[in-house]
């Protein structure tokens, strides 16, 4: 039997096109930010008070919406986890995706969301969120330390491990 040397070349250089493609994907669904600088908090409309300056803080930044079922079961989480730290140096925000404002003021007050609430203006696209709630940790440099679902298991430690690290030493060149 005799072999095309063309289409043994096209055949791997397909391989390895698919192979390029799906390190894509697992690394962007396996926190792709993680390690990266956050991008910055430009939040036009706070359904709460603005929360204070972010520089040297640890804080923990959840996208979700009224209409989300997963995020209204993570609210009372959030809540918890947000009286649990709030002698900690962290700041918890909660950006809704809901189109209008009126609804998320309804359910800050319903459900007693005393954290740090606004309306997304763009902030999601630049964290690549592709489904909610979801939530990164930004640790004291800036740099995103966790990124996941607000109740996966881990979440909680790496709070923990992102309020006990030391901010990373900033880039001088």
């Amino acid at each position: 039997m005799r072999t095309n040397k063309g289409s043994v070349v096209i055949f791997l250089i397909i391989i390895l096109v698919i192979l390029f493609l799906a390190a894509l994907i697992l690394k962007s669904s396996s926190g792709g930010l993680v390690g990266s600088q956050a991008p910055p908090m430009q939040v036009t409309e706070w359904i709460t008070s603005r929360p204070p300056d972010l520089t040297g803080r640890v804080y923990v930044l959840e996208f979700w919406a009224t209409w989300c079922p997963p995020c209204m079961q993570s609210i009372p989480h959030m809540i918890e986890l947000a009286n649990k730290y709030k002698n900690s140096d962290v700041s918890f925000i909660s950006i809704s995706v809901d189109r209008t404002s009126e609804p998320v003021k309804q359910m800050v007050k319903s459900k007693g969301m005393t954290y740090y609430v606004g309306m997304d203006n763009g902030l999601s696209e630049k964290y690549s969120v592709r489904g909610i709630p979801s939530a990164f940790i930004i640790d004291r440099s800036g740099k995103v330390a966790w990124q996941g679902h607000p109740m996966q298991p881990d979440f909680e430690q790496a709070l923990t491990k992102a309020l006990n690290a030391q901010p990373s030493p900033t880039n001088t060149e």
